[in-house]
């Protein structure tokens, strides 16, 4: 004759107001933790209330390619830029039509309207870009832009071909400026 073994007695379950409340519980810790993090990502302390941003603090902004999709940005940033704290400081397209309407709808002098877009990354008063040229222009730009020292916006397709976007992705990584 064999003897069964007897299964040994189950755990009681829990209820489900001890479920409710043991969630509860957890989901208030995990709050109140991050209630004292800081509200700025990588900042050690989030921005004083009552700093006032000036003039040293303002965003000089430069457009690469004035075409539809490049004037929707100068028109819309021009709309927004007191406060967004920009400035609108050059313009660089190939076609001179385009050109000139983007320089006049920015009221900027001769030379802050450029053919070659290199002339306008070597100015050091200029801290970002954006790009709107034509789709395989925008890898080249953004690379020489980031070599430049610039901050970049690009438009869609960042890149054409995986290639590209590794080597967009390397020059970033390298200078350490925004994309």
């Amino acid at each position: 004759m064999t003897l069964m073994k007897t299964p040994p007695p189950s755990q009681p379950r829990d209820t489900r107001r001890t479920f409710l409340r043991k969630t509860a519980t957890a989901a208030a810790a995990v709050a109140s933790v991050n209630m004292f993090k800081t509200p700025v990502y990588g900042q050690p302390q989030a921005p004083a209330a009552g700093r006032v941003i000036g003039a040293n603090d303002r965003i000089r902004v430069a457009y690469i390619g004035t075409g539809s999709q490049g004037m929707n940005h100068v028109r819309t940033e021009k709309e927004h830029a007191s406060e967004n704290n920009i400035e609108q400081v050059a313009v660089s397209d190939l076609y001179q039509k385009r050109l000139d309407s983007a320089r006049a709808f920015l009221n900027l002098s001769e030379a802050d309207a450029v053919t070659d877009y290199r002339r306008l990354l070597e100015r050091k008063d200029i801290d970002a870009v954006i790009i709107a040229t034509v789709d395989n222009w925008h890898a080249q730009v953004a690379v020489d832009a980031l070599e430049a020292g610039k901050n970049v916006y690009g438009e869609k397709p960042l890149a054409r071909y995986l290639e590209e976007g590794f080597r967009i992705f390397d020059t970033v990584k390298r200078i350490g400026r925004v994309m």
